[in-house]
């Protein structure tokens, strides 16, 4: 607190908000390091008190200060730590004399609140402040595109009398404008909001004076309407909640200064008469009617905490299970899903209200889909009007949080927007879209569900590979397999190789103790053997070390302190007894195909992958196919960027084609040359066949036949626009579970 007042002293003493030149500067001048502290206390006191109820017989210096108002000096109980002389030499001659504040943008407040935070309280509160230039990503095209289209075709009126009328009116619709940040942080958004408001107004005001200056002001105490009383916010943070009032006063001050120099009159900045309505506390536990009025709302905006559902404290689960009900799902949803929550409850209280969120983009991926949204559209109407798809939201703060974020534009009435719109970040362009789903794709409001089982029948069952739960005890290295297998020789028949996600697509090579059914006579003649077994026991039931030597940090739960009971079988156990069909759980989003093959019944697959049973050629052709990772990357979850495939929610969910008997063979053919054309390259892993920068002509060739044949087997011929593609297949999975709702 003492800092934003130093701040905004500084601020002024440059824009001339004081008497005098270098007012603060001359005043604190005249004390020694000593005396300092106590000089700005008595600074304090007289700037939150009116004029006329000052000491009289205070310092002369003192009473030359103007009476600020709007609290920022008012509490009595701030602490003043005593100066030293180098203390007082940095702030007079660096921060005062060497700097000049007058144009700082106020927005930059929002860095310097972050840069004072350690990383660990940064993350404890999903804070993230923003580039300005992400900020107009929220903005522009929920309202500001909107109000710069309309007066620039105001201002190409050619009769003076209606351009001059219809400036007025737009003016007063400026000033009518309410806008809500419920998670406002240091007030970046507001503050932009804010300033962007009073530059279309200063526009209009400059067309007044420059179309009639007779006209103009005259008997107008105040040509401002726009004012800081139209911005609200919500924020945790007490100290936020200061710096989002000081930003939004020090706003104000630099747009004055623009207006004065258009309208030719001086405008009394002190005492500050306007304050923005920014309220300390929890946004989620908060009437947001008890801060802003829904009738009166016009926009709401914001970067809610930037909090997956990993990360929520039990008290903030709750905080959404509360408000979602005892929904499927419903205590594993991203933070910012609260505030979709609460927006909406508003916007159904007035339909006028639009919204735009930076969130976490998990809210539109994987499993998270269906609860969220389908809360959200079957309880209050929710229509997405604008998207910008994911990128990396970056922070002003020297220590940056790379956050994989999406912004979505949301309302509850379909018409509010002429045009939805999906944005690329990379390019910074826009697509018109006829609709913008949840998964922001331009595809109908589609939502998919996981689902237990394969939502077709007559196709392969699709599940997790094995999961030891052995703390590393069972799981080996070539190395360590073969030390271990010289000091207990019997052991080599029980080895198998184990694969993942990485051993598969890299080519890495792993080994696993498999005992699966061995006898306890058979373990009690391999004495290294039962050692590890014992060490399984401990590890499950939360009393012993993982082979790494760590310890669990909290007691295992139910399921695993029971599979202690059978230590030297898996906790889940899924190994094949014939060739399968294996699916890595987490790829690179860079792939165009997700690579996937057959394995022999002897190698076991971890749960970093799916596996089929019983699949064959034509089935591994169709989920190889551009069709099934259209699919995939539509409905899939995410681990930062890269894809994360379920079973249940991607492949259970996926409508195969309806293939004529001529076409399989087509299929099956074109899968045979996928796994030839992979074969012609000894020696290169998976992940080097399929890095798109390598990839290798043949196999790319060989895909593209593959994705022609399926293709055609769904009867269709969209020559590969995967747009078109997962809108004929959202169509599919929503005519094939329209039966079983």
């Amino acid at each position: 607190m003492l800092i934003v007042r130093l701040v905004f002293l500084l601020y002024a003493e440059d824009a001339g908000l004081f008497n005098g030149h270098q007012a603060f500067y001359k005043y604190m001048k005249g004390f020694n390091a000593e005396q300092s502290r106590v000089a700005l206390l008595d600074l304090f006191t007289v700037l939150d008190t009116p004029e006329d109820k000052r000491d009289p017989y205070a310092s002369e210096k003192l009473l030359e200060f103007p009476y600020v108002n709007g609290s920022l000096f008012a509490d009595e109980t701030i602490i003043v730590p005593q100066f030293t002389e180098d203390l007082r030499v940095e702030l007079l001659l660096n921060a005062s004399c060497g700097f000049n504040w007058k144009d700082i943008s106020p927005t930059i407040f929002g860095a310097v609140f972050e840069s004072t935070l350690n990383p660990e309280t940064r993350r404890a509160g999903g804070m993230h402040y923003t580039f300005i230039e992400n900020i107009h990503k929220v903005i522009d095209p929920l309202f500001l595109d909107d109000l710069k289209a309309e007066l620039a075709e105001i201002e190409g009126e050619k009769v003076e009398r209606k351009r001059m009328f219809a400036l007025r009116a737009f003016q007063q619709k400026l000033a009518s404008l309410n806008i809500f940040d419920p998670a406002c942080g240091s007030g970046n958004f507001l503050t932009e909001s804010y300033i962007q408001l009073r530059r279309l107004e200063n526009r209009v005001l400059e067309s007044i004076q420059g179309d009639q200056v007779a006209m103009g002001f005259d008997g107008e105490a105040d040509p401002v309407k726009v004012s800081i009383r139209q911005f609200y916010g919500i924020e945790i943070n007490d100290f936020a909640v200061s710096v989002a009032k000081t930003a939004l006063w020090i706003a104000e001050s630099q747009m004055l200064t623009e207006t004065q120099d258009i309208v030719s009159r001086y405008i009394d900045y002190f005492p500050l008469t306007t304050n923005a309505y920014i309220v300390e506390g929890n946004a989620l536990r908060m009437d947001w009617n008890d801060v802003l009025p829904a009738e009166k709302c016009s926009y709401i905006i914001g970067n809610p905490p930037f909090y997956g559902a990993s990360m929520c404290s039990g008290d903030q689960k709750q905080e959404i299970v509360d408000l979602y009900g005892k929904i499927k799902l419903s205590n594993s949803l991203d933070y910012v899903s609260g505030w979709y929550y609460k927006a909406a409850e508003m916007m159904v209280r007035n339909e006028t209200i639009s919204a735009a969120f930076v969130s976490t983009n998990s809210i539109c991926q994987g499993e998270q889909v269906f609860p969220i949204w389908n809360t959200l559209i079957e309880r209050f109407g929710i229509y997405i009007d604008f998207a910008w798809t994911t990128f990396i939201w970056d922070s002003e703060a020297t220590s940056k949080a790379h956050v994989h974020c999406v912004i979505i534009g949301f309302s509850v009435s379909e018409t509010r927007l002429k045009e939805k719109r999906l944005f690329d970040p990379t390019t910074g362009q826009s697509i018109i879209c006829e609709n913008v789903s949840p998964y922001l794709r331009n595809a109908p409001t589609v939502l998919v569900a996981s689902s237990a089982k394969p939502i077709e029948s007559g196709h392969p069952v699709m599940k997790n590979g094995s999961k030891p739960t052995d703390g590393g005890w069972y799981l080996f290295t070539p190395d360590e397999m073969k030390e271990f297998i010289m000091r207990e020789p019997a052991s080599e028949a029980f080895f198998r190789p184990w694969v993942g996600s990485e051993e598969f697509i890299k080519g890495k090579e792993r080994w696993c103790l498999y005992l699966g059914d061995v006898k306890p006579s058979e373990i009690e003649g391999m004495p290294c053997v039962r050692e590890r077994v014992d060490a399984v026991r401990k590890v499950r039931l939360g009393e012993g070390p993982n082979s790494k030597g760590k310890m669990a940090s909290k007691k295992p739960p139910a399921p695993t302190i029971k599979s202690a009971e059978t230590p030297m079988r898996f906790f889940c156990d899924n190994v094949q007894d014939e060739p399968y069909l294996i699916i890595p759980a987490v790829s690179s989003e860079r792939r165009r195909y997700i690579p996937i093959g057959f394995m022999e019944p002897r190698v076991i697959a971890s749960n970093l992958v799916a596996t089929a049973e019983h699949a064959s050629l034509y089935d591994f052709g169709v989920l190889t196919s551009q069709f099934h990772n259209a699919w995939m990357r539509a409905v899939a979850g995410r681990l930062k960027s890269d894809y994360r495939y379920t079973p249940g929610l991607v492949y259970n969910t996926y409508v195969w084609p309806a293939t004529a008997p001529e076409q399989k063979p087509v299929i099956e053919q074109a899968a045979q040359a996928v796994l030839d054309a992979r074969a012609a390259h000894p020696g290169w892993s998976l992940a080097q066949l399929y890095d798109p920068d390598k990839m290798p002509a043949d196999l790319l060739k060989a895909h593209k036949t593959l994705d022609a044949a399926v293709e055609a087997a769904y009867g269709v011929d969209f020559e590969g626009d995967e747009e078109k593609i997962v809108a004929h297949l959202f169509k599919l999975y929503a005519e094939a579970t329209a039966t079983s709702k």
